[in-house]
């Protein structure tokens, strides 16, 4: 018997200078049902600051590791002016959790109001820039081992920006996106099809690119997958 994934969504919201629309699938047959996708977005005097993680592992420990990453960065998003040393910080939870093997791959981003951003990405796949039908991968020169293994690294993550003329939209995810595949092994083309429906307004876009992932997938996916989308908020004269 096939189990179809469930999908959960928000509706696009407005938080900070961003429109955000997010997305998660959860996987189908044999899944535990303890999900360790993690995604968040929150207003900061430092800006906009996006999170989208995987917490690394099996078991119903995963949720719990996931809530306890998820509640740090809230708390420090909006007190941490560096986000290297907001990772950093969320490195050291994981490091000294009462699962040390544990490790979470994470992507965390800053936007600031004029639209240029930051980039720390922690064995985790890079977020996709939109733009002009376009999609491509944010370039990381210097990528850092996830969250709980950054000792790795002598313990440090370098900060990549990201300049306002590389993007219109941006698309962060977890591996389960792009990693899912089709009846043959294949994996969805995630950036090609990103691309294809890039046209859409943002909750339309999250909306069809989840439609066409769980399509692609035969309606089963191996692994949780979670879509998060951000563009510039309109602007709302004042009255």
């Amino acid at each position: 018997m096939t189990t179809r994934p469930r999908t959960t969504s928000s509706h696009p919201e407005t938080v900070g200078t961003l429109s955000v629309s997010a997305r998660r699938l959860t996987a189908g047959a044999g899944h535990d049902g303890s999900g360790g996708d993690v995604h968040g977005a929150v207003d900061t005097p430092f800006g906009t600051r996006l999170l989208i993680g995987d917490v690394m592992g099996k078991g119903p420990q995963l949720s719990r590791t996931a809530d306890a990453v998820l509640g740090a960065w809230h708390q420090l998003a909006g007190r941490q002016r560096s986000l290297e040393v907001l990772a950093v910080r969320l490195h050291s939870l994981v490091a000294h959790s009462e699962e040390p093997d544990r490790f979470v791959t994470a992507t965390l981003v800053s936007v600031d109001p004029d639209g240029s951003a930051e980039l720390v990405c922690c064995g985790h796949p890079p977020p996709l820039l939109l733009r002009d039908g376009s999609a491509v991968a944010a370039a990381v020169p210097a990528p850092a081992p996830p969250l709980g293994l950054l000792d790795l690294a002598q313990g440090w993550c370098a900060a990549q920006p990201i300049p306002r003329s590389a993007w219109d939209r941006m698309l962060l995810h977890t591996d389960g996106a792009s990693e899912a595949r089709d009846a043959t092994g294949t994996f969805y083309p995630l950036a090609e099809r990103a691309a294809e429906l890039s046209a859409a307004p943002l909750a339309g876009f999250t909306a069809a690119l989840a439609a066409d992932l769980l399509h692609y997938a035969q309606g089963t996916l191996q692994d949780d997958a979670s879509l998060l989308a951000v563009e510039a908020a309109p602007v709302t004269p004042d009255t």
